[in-house]
């Protein structure tokens, strides 16, 4: 019977092996592939199998092997026999590099061999054997179990349960272990081809990067040397053509960018943008090619900035930082940007890239969240102020009271010394003693203390009731409320709300509030809902000082009205005050726009106010006015939860 068998490598290597190249066979196929296909091969024919590498090292993990052969590995001796005999066998099929069998150095099973071969380099071998037990009998099964240290009995029950392969069967499996070997080759050559070809795909992708920093330079330099051949211009052309087609993968690739992607000259002049670039600033390719991208400029930045940006990327550096930049209508947005200089080999920088992503969201995040910490700071002093100021206006408010009630009893017992006086003036005694009541009580003028001792204790006991009904409010105020929505008493936040910002609004402000006595719970965000009442009211404020000015002889409005409307809630907020002109009142919704003097407004407001009523609670929010007659705020809070 043959011990080898043909086999045909050519498909698999159509060219020499590259000796520099250095592969194993789990760079090309995935081990969980090989153990998959190796148990299904040893499954389906019966056989034990396993692959190892060129030196019998050992790459899977074994598949079916015999129970005889699973109690000769179990001893020391016979697992050291087994390991030599898979390492001659795989030199051999190094030496052959063609299929093979010959009995195990171990008990004397047969084994088998078949090389994976890809691209001409020999890179594993794939084994089979035990089940074909050749000239090995129970005699030399019990020989074999003393001579390794283990238990003869077992082996030799092992042995007679053993399936057992005639030679012209095993020889049928190893030509078959022969193709499914020459297909992994295939496989892997094919894998192999596919990684030169992505290796290849890398460094072109990398050339076109060269190219592309290069390619403005190079044009030019070689179209003034062109003018002086012809046939040099048709090669120049060739040339640029193809380093066209990979610059155009390359932009492709940033075209499909989701962050905004600007190249410009050393003078600052845009060369290319991404549309991401377009959609972020609302201005077209054709406006922006060719301009400056000072155009963006919003006035947030001093000169001094833009000279530090400058002075770091002309100097090779690269630059990180944040604009606020405005859009083609207006609106303002940041962006989080990093410029780099583009070099080329030489290390001359060509060109500056910069690569721009809007934070405009994450800022408005992080001003609520310091807002929002702010104000739990503050509510947190103010919760201790008003607990403290607490016990001694009742103490005040106590003693106030106890005092009127105690004038009043004196009142009523001078009362009665001045019958008890008109009697005795009538009888003719105690003149004398008379007079002298009558003298003091004319100096310290009686019907006048009696007027007004009452008035003044009672606007006393009203003035401290209202520092109470303040204080109660600060406190209530100042709780920052559940982090998730929770049904709350609209009226009562606004009431309360009104009575903390008095201060703010008195001098300028009469305010009215027509609040829906059968006003349903609304799941709200107390604590943000608070704030957004505290905004609004401050900015209805800021408008009333605009038009009256400050201590004014007259007063404006501002009117707080809420009522039930289907399955919402309606809250307007209304002013008398200067009004808001139509060429800005839709930007007045937008992060960092503001119509205040600096260092009075950050434009945050109401970008804060609008995300906390549409973001926060899924409501809406939208603004009337009309300049110099007033500006309501209408908002939609819907009163079941999403």
């Amino acid at each position: 019977m043959p011990s080898t068998f043909p086999m045909t490598t050519d498909s698999v290597a159509p060219a020499a092996a590259d000796k520099d190249e250095r592969f194993s066979i789990t760079d090309l196929i995935p081990l969980e592939k090989l153990q998959y296909i190796q148990d299904a091969f040893a499954k389906g024919n019966n056989v034990a199998s396993s692959l190892t590498d060129t030196d019998g090292q050992p790459i899977t993990m074994p598949s079916n092997h015999s129970r005889v052969c699973v109690l000769i590995r179990a001893t020391e001796k016979g697992l050291n026999n087994c390991i030599h005999s898979g390492k001659q066998l795989g030199i051999k099929a190094r030496q052959q590099l063609a299929p093979l069998r010959q009995r195990c150095f171990s008990i004397g099973f047969s084994d088998a061999v078949a090389p994976v071969i890809v691209n001409g380099r020999h890179i594993a071998n794939w084994l089979i054997g035990q089940y074909h037990v050749d000239e090995v009998d129970e005699a030399r099964v019990r020989q074999y179990a003393l001579e390794i240290g283990a238990d003869p009995e077992a082996m030799t029950k092992a042995f007679q349960s053993m399936p057992k392969h005639s030679a012209e069967r095993f020889d049928d499996k190893l030509t078959f272990l022969g193709i499914m070997a020459n297909e992994i080759s295939q496989m892997g050559y094919q894998n192999l081809v596919e990684r030169r070809q992505t290796a290849e795909l890398i460094e072109v992708r990398k050339q076109l990067e060269q190219y592309q920093e290069h390619l403005e330079y190079l044009v030019e330099e070689r179209t003034t040397a062109l003018r002086e051949s012809n046939q040099q211009l048709l090669s120049v052309i060739s040339q640029k053509t193809k380093m066209q087609k990979r610059q155009n993968r390359l932009v492709t690739a940033i075209e499909s960018a989701a962050e905004s992607i600007i190249i410009t000259s050393l003078s600052g002049k845009i060369i290319f943008i991404n549309p991401a670039f377009t959609t972020l600033t609302g201005y077209s390719r054709q406006e922006l090619i060719g301009r400056n991208p000072r155009l963006l400029k919003s006035g947030h930045q001093n000169a001094e900035f833009y000279h530090d940006l400058w002075q770091a990327i002309t100097t090779g550096q690269v630059w990180k930082g944040r604009f606020v930049n405005k859009k083609k209508d207006g609106t303002i947005f940041q962006d989080e940007t990093t410029i780099s200089p583009v070099r080329d080999d030489k290390g001359t920088i060509l060109n500056f890239v910069a690569v721009k992503r809007d934070i405009t969201k994450e800022i408005e995040l992080e001003t609520l969240l310091r807002q929002a910490q702010r104000m739990e700071a503050v509510g947190t002093l103010a919760a201790g102020v008003a607990h403290e100021m607490n016990s001694p206006i009742q103490y005040i408010l106590s003693n106030t009271m106890f005092l009127k009630e105690t004038l009043t009893d004196l009142l009523k017992m001078q009362a009665g010394y001045g019958n008890l006086a008109k009697a005795v003036t009538a009888s003719a005694t105690f003149a004398k003693e008379l007079a002298i009541i009558s003298r003091t009580a004319t100096e310290i003028d009686l019907d006048y203390l009696k007027e007004e001792t009452g008035q003044a204790l009672e606007e006393a006991i009203d003035g401290i009731k209202r520092i109470s009904t303040i204080v109660a409010a600060m406190k209530d105020f100042s709780q920052p409320g559940s982090t998730v929505k929770q049904p709350e008493d609209l009226n009562a936040l606004i009431t309360t709300t009104v009575t903390v910002s008095r201060n703010a609004w008195h001098e300028v402000a009469e305010m009215e509030l027509l609040l829906e006595a059968t006003l349903p719970a609304v799941p709200l965000l107390a604590g943000r809902i608070k704030q957004t009442l505290l905004d609004l009211i401050l900015n209805s404020t800021f408008a009333l000082t605009q038009k009256y000015g400050n201590g004014p002889t007259e007063k404006g409005t501002i009117t707080i009205a809420t009522g039930k409307r289907g399955n919402q809630v309606e809250l307007r907020i209304a002013d008398t005050g200067a009004g808001i002109p139509a060429n800005i009142i839709d930007k007045i919704f937008d992060p960092f726009f503001t119509t205040k003097p600096v260092g009075q407004g950050r434009g945050q407001g109401l970008s804060v106010v609008h995300g906390v009523i549409v973001d926060n609670h899924g409501g809406s929010i939208r603004v009337a006015s009309t300049v110099g007659k007033g500006t309501e705020f209408t908002i939609m809070l819907p009163l079941e939860t999403a």
